[in-house]
């Protein structure tokens, strides 16, 4: 059945996309206590920004919405499939090794572009040399993402996220073995990178040939279906390609802003990682699950499947976003201080970084309805719409984070990213139910009693909080406290949802008689 099946992958994705998680909060621990929010960590955090902002160019949103849906068209026949993702193979490569030489070549005046703050002290040094390192890890991380696409393709979910808590684990690896033995905490965080790289990338390179899908540069075969399916990819990959770059502008922004306030940019990073967790594990994992299908349903004209799939997929977002950010909300500060405010961390850090993560946390919802919407149009190959607003979200971010700046310094990044993704969301909504999609009865049933359950959520966590927990004051009972905190809050979400049948089957299921 349809609904089983997006609660179960979404399951799988979720769980090891949670793990990694857990881990990239272990190895912001680390960092936090080793580096606080001192040069090396800035210098750091501002390279690896780099190859993260053309990993999601080249590596993810832009090249999983055109190649997921062009190869399911063709993955029952691994012949053609294996030489459509070879010639790929062969044009990624190519093209991201030319990147990654220019990239180390030009590298001081990309931290010019993307941290100018750094130029007046040694950040700047730091960071050109660490960038050096790190940015080829965008050429192996986007080759791992093609095969990802393919494992993904293939409903194979649990191999290509359970890949993620690799870096996790070589960055942590990396800050135990250099404070053991006392050498250079930056260096040995862009080596490790770099070797999980290529751990990943022939942990599934193996996975695909075991599963009936092999590169074979030597002995490919350059057909007139070959070459014209490459051809429409790269008319379709350079658009959306051109449109998550400018999208990137809206991080450029940010680190620009931030860089030119000492420890705000560690500030800013940790709070969004914090903000992006229940976006990962609700948003990005639905955003997984549901392209390949709703691909699916439009090959087979099943439009009444689409229709259902996308109201599951945003129903089963909206149970899990909602509650996520209002708990980061109410307890921005207790999450902070109970993570991070360690070591060399201390309290202005831990104020500063709440205050971020309070802001963030707004856009959780807007961006997970955000990405399951835009599948709707990727399904359809339709790129125009998303394109229009790539470009509209940028503009509309630097307009807000440069008209704040005076006003709200350090924090304009995170206000306007909040104020866009709510904006730009509204207006994909819109744009979309003009094209025949609309909220079924079910979703608007649901949807009153998630809004219900978490009301009175908050009003137990307030409660508790402000009445009972006040009276632990000792800063290493803080874990304490935020455990009682995340233990009563989720349970009274969830037991409102349960005496409210939300999780009944009958609210997944198809209803043929909504309209």
């Amino acid at each position: 059945m349809t609904e089983k099946t997006l609660i179960k992958s979404f399951s799988i994705v979720s769980l090891w996309t949670f793990a990694s998680r857990i881990l990239g909060f272990l190895r912001d621990i680390f960092l936090a206590f080793f580096l606080g929010s001192g040069a090396v960590a800035q210098a750091f955090l501002v390279a690896f920004t780099l190859p993260n902002m053309l990993r999601k160019i080249f590596a993810e949103g832009s090249f999983n919405k055109v190649f997921i849906p062009m190869f399911v068209e063709q993955k029952n026949n691994k012949r053609e499939a294996s030489n459509f993702a070879s010639i790929i193979f062969i044009i990624l490569l190519v093209l991201l090794t030319i990147i990654s030489a220019l990239g180390i070549i030009f590298m001081p005046y990309l931290i010019k572009f993307l941290a100018f703050g750094f130029l007046s002290d040694n950040r700047f040094d730091m960071a050109v040399l660490y960038g050096r390192i790190l940015f080829p890890y965008i050429l192996l991380i986007s080759l791992t993402q093609l095969f990802n696409s393919i494992l993904n393709s293939l409903n194979l979910y649990h191999i290509s996220t359970a890949t993620q808590c690799i870096l996790n684990l070589a960055l942590i690896g990396s800050l135990l073995f250099t404070s053991f033995y006392d050498g250079n905490f930056g260096m040995n965080l862009c080596i490790s990178v770099i070797i999980a790289g290529i751990i990943n990338l022939i942990l599934v390179f193996r996975s695909c040939q075991i599963n009936g899908i092999t590169i074979n540069i030597l002995n490919l075969d350059y057909n007139k279906s070959s070459l014209d399916k490459s051809k429409k990819f790269l008319t379709k990959f350079l658009p959306i390609g051109i449109a998550s770059g400018v999208t990137q502008i809206n991080l450029v922004v940010g680190r620009q802003i931030s860089s030119l306030f000492d420890g705000a940019i560690v500030w800013l990073i940790y709070a969004d990682r914090l903000a992006q967790l229940p976006v990962a594990i609700i948003g990005v994992a639905l955003n997984i699950v549901t392209l390949p299908k709703l691909t699916e349903f439009k090959i087979k004209r099943e439009l009444d499947k689409i229709n259902f799939y996308l109201n599951r997929s945003l129903q089963l977002s909206f149970l899990f976003s909602l509650p996520a950010c209002i708990g980061l909300v109410v307890l921005n500060k207790e999450i902070v201080s109970a993570i991070f405010e360690r070591g060399n961390f201390n309290f202005n850090d831990t104020k500063n970084t709440s205050l971020a993560l309070a802001i963030y946390s707004l856009s959780i919802i807007p961006i997970s309805f955000q990405m399951l919407f835009l599948n709707y149009y990727f399904a359809e190959k339709e790129i125009r719409i998303p394109f229009f607003y790539s470009i509209t979200s940028v503009i509309l971010n630097i307009v807000i984070a440069y008209s704040f700046l005076n006003y709200f310094e350090y924090l304009s990044p995170a206000i306007a990213y909040s104020i866009t993704n709510f904006m730009v969301t509204s207006f994909l909504v819109i744009q979309t139910i003009k094209r025949g999609f609309f909220f079924d009865r079910i979703f608007k049933k649901i949807s009153i009693y998630i809004i219900f359950s978490s009301i009175f959520m908050i009003f137990i966590l307030l409660m508790t909080k402000y009445f009972i927990l006040d009276i632990i004051t000792p800063p290493y009972l803080n874990i304490l406290k935020l455990i009682i905190l995340i233990f009563l809050g989720s349970s009274t979400y969830f037991v409102c949802i349960y005496y409210l049948r939300v999780l009944k089957s009958e609210n997944w299921k198809l209803d043929k008689k909504s309209t």
